[in-house]
């Protein structure tokens, strides 16, 4: 019966209080380490899919300056030679693309320069020449919102609002810009083209250029003008700037680029021929690094543990059970079958395992964070040791211009409840499989054979 088999195992483990008691330090310690390695594997699930939402990726999307491009001109014009393309990215484009699911942001742009004559510009550091003294860069914009600027916090928005899709003559300056000319939001900026701009926000930017950056005055960060893009269109007349000419689109899951960009090529509006879609997800990849390799190393142990756990649990259950033949023989004569007597085994492990896996949890939570930032401190002396030798190769130059380095965020490393319900199914299988390993020696003998044996 149910009942008999699992009073048989009470007895057995509470009469043979040795062999129980090595068996309930053996079952601790594997299930300390599945535990551990299951509450490293989860956090550091955790930190990855935090990382890719605050940090993201982008692609950009702009001409294609080849010889592929069929939509690609090149003029001559009046102090030089001018290359643009006939196709160009459309608001509507950019809408589209924002539609899609996992798109975060769409800063589409277009440059140009032109002449404010009643502006008193900030002075760059590097000399122009005198017809571009009142000359400042305008940037058309789809939303100022969704500029790189913005969402990175280079610039700020510190008075009025955005640009819009629906805005026409409509600009966004630098509050220093505004200081310096007394101008205020609703006041009217007029170009030399006649083409005049109402101001609807001002923005102040994290990091002005430093007195030693070589910079023109057009190109100073406190000169620049953010419009909307019919402005830009009627300013330059031209069929070089009908629309943007580069879009950056920011999604919200670096995991998710491939499938975005192919559903951003599947937009049959436009011919594709014409752009160039280059992806960057450098500053994920270079913060996720350490957390992957930190996975992988997880994955590894936590494999090798449950190898060894199977092996060290079925050896020392297989050299106990041959220790047992008499007690087996003498159930078998007394008319238990062998299912009840293999259930006794099991259960008898069971027993002791749950015992051992519930205070595994205590065990586990001590250690886990502890191993979590050993192994975190590992990761970041091997990047920094990277770091050293590539900045070694690239020299001062190179450095200055190389990608800033993220860290990865640290592990929080806890043992949660789900975590332990794994382990109690893991713990199951093991000691079911172990058990029923280590009794199949005894359990294929005839009664007969296990007489012979006792005898």
């Amino acid at each position: 019966l149910f009942m008999n088999f699992i009073s048989r195992a009470w007895l057995y483990i509470t009469r043979k209080k040795g062999k129980s008691i090595l068996l309930f330090i053996v079952l601790l310690i594997m299930a300390t380490f599945v535990l551990t390695a299951l509450a490293l594997g989860n956090a550091s699930d955790a930190a990855q899919q935090n990382l890719r939402k605050s940090l993201g990726g982008s692609f950009d999307v702009y001409f294609d300056y080849s010889e592929n491009n069929p939509y690609l001109k090149v003029e001559q014009v009046e102090g030089g030679t001018i290359m643009y393309s006939t196709q160009q990215i459309a608001p509507e484009l950019v809408e589209q693309i924002r539609a899609i699911e996992g798109v975060k942001s769409c800063g589409a742009r277009v440059e140009s320069l032109t002449d404010f004559p009643e502006l008193d510009l900030f002075a760059g550091t590097i000399p122009i020449e005198e017809e571009f003294r009142q000359t400042s860069k305008i940037l058309g914009v789809w939303k100022s919102e969704e500029l790189s600027q913005f969402t990175s916090g280079q610039l700020t928005l510190t008075e009025g609002r955005h640009i819009t899709p629906e805005d026409q003559n409509k600009a966004v300056i630098s509050k220093d810009l505004a200081e310096k000319n007394g101008l205020k939001i609703g006041d009217i900026l007029h170009t030399q083209k006649g083409v005049d701009m109402e101001i609807v926000g001002l923005f102040t930017p994290k990091e002005i250029e430093d007195i030693n950056d070589k910079v023109t005055s057009y190109d100073k960060i406190q000169n620049l003008v953010i419009c909307d893009l019919p402005t830009v269109v009627a300013l330059e007349n031209s069929p070089a700037i009908q629309g943007f000419n580069e879009l950056t689109v920011s999604v919200d899951d670096p995991q998710n680029m491939e499938t975005i960009i192919s559903k951003v090529r599947d937009i049959k509006s436009v011919d594709w021929k014409g752009f160039s879609i280059v992806a960057d997800n450098t500053s994920f990849e270079n913060a996720a690094s350490s957390l992957q390799q930190l996975s992988s190393l997880v994955s590894t142990i936590l494999i090798v543990v449950l190898i060894v756990s199977i092996a060290v649990l079925s050896l020392i259950l297989t050299m106990w059970a041959r220790t047992r033949i008499h007690e087996t023989g003498v159930l078998l004569s007394v008319g238990i079958r062998k299912l009840s007597i293999l259930g006794q085994y099991i259960a008898e492990v069971l027993l002791i395992a749950i015992l051992a896996f519930s205070l595994s949890y205590f065990s586990s939570s001590a250690i886990a964070g502890q191993m979590g930032h050993m192994l975190q401190a590992e990761q970041s002396v091997s990047e920094v040791q990277s770091d050293d030798g590539l900045s070694a190769n690239r020299g001062e130059a190179g450095t200055a211009g190389s990608t800033p380095k993220i860290e990865p965020p640290e592990l929080q490393v806890t043992v949660q409840l789900e975590e332990l319900g794994l382990l109690f199914l893991i713990g199951i299988g093991i000691v079911t499989v172990s058990a029923g390993i280590s009794s199949i020696s005894v359990m294929r003998l005839k009664p007969r054979e296990i007489l012979s044996k006792m005898s």
